[in-house]
């Protein structure tokens, strides 16, 4: 049997076995009972590693979910929760967290506008380590219970980059970059360490965001900010540590926090509501139904031209199109919120989708962006062109600039024992290969081009929030900005998240205070018949020989292109 039919049965078998459980969980979702919910329930909350922005098109993964709600989902959950008289409180149960700091922001306020209900929000940290994110999150609630075990571990932020020049000269490739301007760098095939600019501009983010995290958790705690950062410069500190300086209110597990709740410290209490079955079971009876029909659009990932692909979290221009297109022709919807998490792409991705919010504004459709954790680069390209901009105080944005990079593999193909010979019958016709470095000409040319990007793309930004072109430049540069920082030089208009997206959008709609808008997902999810018949249950692909992913992986590596595309930003 050759590989192409082992791979083919391999497929196959794999499809029988999805479809079985598909079709088992589809009965037991079925012919379930619902459940029924009592007087004074609780509802459990559990958070941990990373969520997703908004729910998944395939309804296979909404078949096989956890509990763990995604972003849009707990903004309901929580907002129905207040409403219902049978809801009495939350048991929020965290766990280690892999989330951007401007998520948690909004998960704060999901919980801090549940607790103005009146209903109290009780955390437990169950965790082994307790870091910064987890008591951020931990702080919104009316008390804290830690694990006498753990040790609580919040010492503050750091951001750490890994630089791979010192590999890139051991296997022989020189790096070609041209950056506009000093802070759109690639530094870490460039360079050993950062450059004074990068390290200034990292330095003022972690700034940033650990004072707000002080103020914010001291506020919540009621102590004084000195009492934190005392506890931040030691660094590792027994729980006994913690519950002295007042950052927690008790020591004990789960059956504590149950018993504080509702008087029983039964876990099997039938007054216990499992979050994703009781959003699901009260979702027909608290959604909002209006006649003024919003469309949510999520877009998420690195930017590309072609189509999207959600399982390489890639944005394609050509499928972010085609969504707001229809939106614009959907005469029962009357804007957008665009919920942008993005650290960029290709220059011609971002502006496909940069032009058709260009195109829903001129069609009277407003659109209000809501940034998620970053929308930089040509994530803020996308977002720049919208009637207002919303993002968390922690959000990372701006990044206004452009990077041209190459790798020259020649010499790494001659360490491989491999060697490269050409014809060529212009002088520039090699000035995109991957097996030689640009000639000065060559890169004057390149300088060029990307001076005129850069120009262009100030010049958009300028225009489309009303600034003074110099003015604006000086404070580009590929500068990364927090939300609060992109808000005092006016990138962003207003801090908040999916909450102050929507009360922007009733104001766009000239609506009064006390009518509602319907948000519809966008484009809609597949049932389970439309996801079979398209070929998209599996999500399954012939994987490709070594060799042929080798050869792939070498293009990629070697593509030339510029590229609006923000540096990653680790955050500890």
């Amino acid at each position: 049997m050759n590989g192409k039919k082992t791979w083919v049965l391999i497929i196959v078998i794999i499809g029988i076995i999805f479809l079985a459980i598909a079709f088992g969980a589809g009965y037991y979702l079925i012919f379930r009972k619902p459940i029924t919910i009592k007087e004074n329930s609780i509802l459990e909350v559990v958070l941990g590693g990373s969520l997703r922005e908004l729910p998944s098109h395939n309804p296979l993964t909404q078949i096989f979910k956890s509990d763990t709600l995604n972003v849009w989902e707990l903004e309901k959950l929580f907002q129905y929760a207040a409403k219902d008289n049978r809801v009495s409180g939350v048991y929020l149960e965290i766990h280690p967290l892999l989330l951007h700091w401007a998520q948690i922001e909004e998960l704060r306020e999901y919980i801090k506008s549940f607790r103005e209900s009146g209903k109290p929000v009780h955390a437990l940290l169950a965790v082994d380590l307790v870091r910064d994110p987890e008591l951020y999150v931990a702080s919104a609630a009316d008390s804290i219970t830690l694990n006498p075990d753990a040790v609580f571990l919040v010492n503050g932020l750091m951001a750490e980059i890994v630089f791979l020049k010192g590999t890139m000269d051991k296997l022989n490739i020189k790096p070609q970059f041209i950056q506009f301007k000093e802070y759109k760098a690639a530094e870490i095939y460039t360079r050993t360490k950062m450059s004074p600019q990068i390290r200034e501009m990292y330095e003022s983010i972690l700034r940033d965001i650990e004072d707000r995290f002080v103020s914010t958790v001291a506020l919540d705690r009621n102590i004084e900010e000195e009492t934190l950062r005392r506890v931040m410069k030691v660094g590792v500190a027994p729980t006994s540590r913690a519950l002295e300086e007042k950052l927690v209110d008790a020591l004990g597990h789960k059956s504590d926090v149950l018993q504080a709740l509702m008087g029983s410290d039964d876990e099997e209490d039938q007054r216990i509501l499992g979050a994703s079955h009781y959003l699901e079971t009260v979702e027909d009876k608290y959604k909002i139904r209006s006649r003024h029909k919003v469309a949510l659009l999520g877009a998420f990932g690195v930017i590309t031209s072609g189509h999207s692909d959600p399982f390489s979290e890639t944005m394609g221009g050509t499928t972010m199109v085609s969504h707001l297109r229809k939106i614009r022709k959907n005469k029962n919807i009357k804007g957008v919120i665009f919920r942008v998490d993005s650290p960029g792409g290709t220059t011609v991705g971002s502006d496909m989708v940069w032009k058709e919010v260009q195109l829903l504004e001129d069609a009277n459709k407003p659109v209000v962006v809501s940034m998620s954790g970053v929308a930089g680069s040509g994530g803020y390209i996308i977002s720049m062109g919208a009637r207002h901009i919303v993002s968390q105080p922690s959000t990372i944005t701006g990044s206004i600039g452009v990077i041209f990079g190459k790798f020259d593999l020649e010499g790494f193909y001659r360490w491989l024992g491999m060697s490269v010979d050409r014809v060529k019958l212009s002088p520039n016709a090699d000035i995109f290969s991957p097996f030689t470095s640009l000639t000065d000409e060559q890169r004057t040319s390149v300088e060029s081009l990307l001076e005129t990007i850069y120009a262009n793309f100030v010049g958009k930004v300028a225009e489309a929030r009303g600034l003074d072109y110099g003015e604006l430049e000086g404070k580009a540069r590929g500068r990364i900005y927090t939300g609060v920082q992109a808000k005092e030089i006016g990138l962003v208009d207003q801090l908040g998240g999916l909450r102050e997206a929507i009360a922007q959008m009733k104001q766009a709609l000239e609506l009064e205070e006390d009518e509602e808008i319907e948000l519809v997902l966008y484009p809609r999810p597949k049932s389970l018949w439309e996801t079979l018949t398209s070929g998209d249950f599996f999500g399954s692909r012939q994987p490709p020989s070594l060799q042929k992913w080798l050869m792939r992986e070498l293009r990629s590596l070697s593509q030339p292109a510029p590229w609006l595309l923000m540096p990653e930003v680790r955050i500890y």
